[in-house]
């Protein structure tokens, strides 16, 4: 999975920074757009931790895998009771393979830390709401969970804001319920006691922050305007929400049509079993829409409810929208994860207590081709990124940030209102001369030694690039380039701008190849240049 994406260095560089400095981390994952940070040191220890057990580069991102692998075992758990009729191999299948849990949930990323508490949330909302209740769980532990849930979103992402409308509802639920008034005297009381024993456990990581840099802290301020949403986008709220617990790929073979192309370029293998996903993944989401307007034989009011549940936790995301600074992007709503495997499942098993054996045994051989195609895709995806993207394109770079306690070997953290960063070399720093240092140029430094073009037809432009460092002062990241494409004529016809997110070191000359968009129409040639980069401490 990528590496040295800005979003990913940023977050692993908040654990790496505290401790390579030792620093009690206050604040977490940059809230971009209000320049501000999500509080609490959650984010930030989650990393730290990992590598004070093994300092090595792969021990937070083994960490993580081990967080979200647990949450879905537990999740399988859970669903497999309240849908019995589904085979467990198919819920097992959905929740570990589909393309949402297999990317966001194991790379480093702030988004993908979301689905441990998520689940750990839902589970105890689908508990703790008298009106989904099996009684899987106690009411106390069912209550600790929605506690716990959302005070660890809290500190991963800005979604959080729309989880304390589940916590009124289920709260409502608790206060309404039909049951003898001992009983329900006791069931609020358990319901409280639990909340906030469960949020007592991460709220020891956000106290600190709060009483530091006080409310304010929590991010809110800058975030909230009044923007005016379409109609339109509350269908696509509903397709976003529908598709987590889908196979959908489009997104994460890459972000724009070039990168997509060249992964299948470079991998042709996997091409017949992108294919059938894809269509998978638009059939699904289809399937389970026409499915929720179907009635239940059995568990009708269950049906009714979980649908209700589904409906209600759209509307509330595509409102949430409406006091939101910025547009809508399907990764900041993943919370909503186990809502849609809930009811993935809930039409499975609808399905399959409509269904004839024959019938219903074929609609599980499909399923279990679309789940082993999937793997296979995701196979040759890790064998393309695994050299380009990945930790293991530069992997001494981080062991050695790891190993001599220096995070400015991968970059500085942002600027943001609670923290203006000195960029300036420190005296730790292997830095003879600070303001030569200051003073670099990577158009003086960076030097393109070669280019070669690899149009694919009229369906992608990419090349590739070597670059040698001449400068001995900075090293340099996030390389922005400038290419430029030329006619038959010699005359300009397009030009593109990009980046190339690595880190090059003082005398290193590297090879990137680099997809660079749409083809243009009518050209022969292309040059690229250098236009800036980022300055970074450079490596002893």
């Amino acid at each position: 999975m990528p590496f040295w994406s800005e979003d990913e260095r940023q977050v692993y560089l908040i654990g790496l920074r505290s401790f390579a400095r030792g620093e009690w981390p206050y604040f977490g994952a940059d809230v971009v757009w209000n320049g501000s940070q999500l509080p609490g040191a959650l984010q930030a220890l989650l990393v730290r931790w990992a590598l004070a057990i093994w300092p090595a580069p792969e021990a937070p991102i083994i960490l993580l895998n081990l967080l979200s692998f647990a949450a879905l075992c537990g999740f399988a758990w859970f669903l497999i009771r309240r849908f019995p009729d589904v085979p467990r191999w198919i819920i097992a299948g959905l929740l570990f393979t589909c393309p949402w849990t297999l990317n966001f949930s194991a790379h480093i990323i702030n988004t993908s830390y979301v689905l441990p508490g998520a689940i750990v949330f839902f589970v105890g909302f689908f508990e703790g709401m008298p009106a989904f209740r099996r009684g899987l769980l106690p009411v106390s532990t069912a209550w600790a969970c929605l506690g716990f849930g959302l005070l660890w979103v809290m500190q991963i992402h800005m979604s959080w804001v729309v989880l304390p409308a589940f916590v009124i509802a289920a709260a409502i639920g608790v206060l309404i319920d039909r049951v003898d008034p001992p009983g329900k005297t006791r069931r609020i009381g358990q319901a409280l006691i639990g909340f906030v024993a469960g949020a007592a456990l991460p709220a020891g990581l956000l106290v600190p922050t709060l009483m530091k840099y006080g409310l304010a802290s929590i991010g809110l301020t800058g975030a909230i305007t009044l923007q005016p949403q379409s109609p339109v986008d509350l269908l696509t709220t509903a397709a976003r929400v529908l598709s987590f617990a889908s196979f959908e790929l489009m997104r994460f073979l890459g972000l724009t049509r070039a990168d997509r192309v060249f992964a299948i370029w470079r991998q042709p293998w996997i091409a017949p079993f992108v294919a059938l996903v894809l269509i998978a993944g638009i059939v699904q989401p289809i399937w389970m829409l026409v499915t929720a307007f179907r009635k239940a034989q059995v568990d009708a009011s269950d049906w009714r409810r979980i649908r209700v549940l589904v409906g209600a936790t759209i509307v509330l995301i595509y409102s949430s929208y409406f006091l939101s600074i910025r547009g809508q992007q399907a990764h900041a709503f993943y919370l909503a994860f186990p809502i849609s495997a809930m009811f993935a499942l809930s039409c499975w098993q609808l399905a399959a207590r409509a269904a004839s054996g024959d019938r219903r045994r074929r609609w599980e051989r499909l399923a279990a081709v679309v789940i082993v195609s999937n793997v296979i895709v995701h196979v040759g995806l890790a064998i393309d990124r695994r050299p380009r993207q990945s930790l293991y394109a530069n992997r001494a770079l981080a062991a050695a940030a790891i190993a001599d306690r220096n995070d400015r070997y991968m970059g500085d953290r942002r600027d943001t209102i609670y923290e203006k960063e000195n960029h300036r070399p420190r005296p730790t720093d292997p830095v003879t001369d600070p303001d030569a240092y200051l003073a670099a140029s990577p158009t003086s430094d960076l030097e393109v030694q070669q280019v070669t073009w690899t149009p694919l037809r009229d369906y992608a432009s990419g090349f590739t690039i070597t670059i040698a460092h001449r400068g001995t002062l900075a090293a340099w990241c996030d390389l922005r380039y400038e290419s430029t494409y030329y006619d038959d004529t010699g005359q300009v016809f397009e030009t593109h701008e990009g980046v190339i997110k690595q880190i090059i070191q003082p005398g290193e000359t590297r090879t990137w190849e680099v997809p660079d968009g749409n083809r243009p129409d009518l050209v022969s040639s292309l040059k690229v240049k250098i236009t800036t980069a980022e300055r970074v401490i450079p490596r002893k």
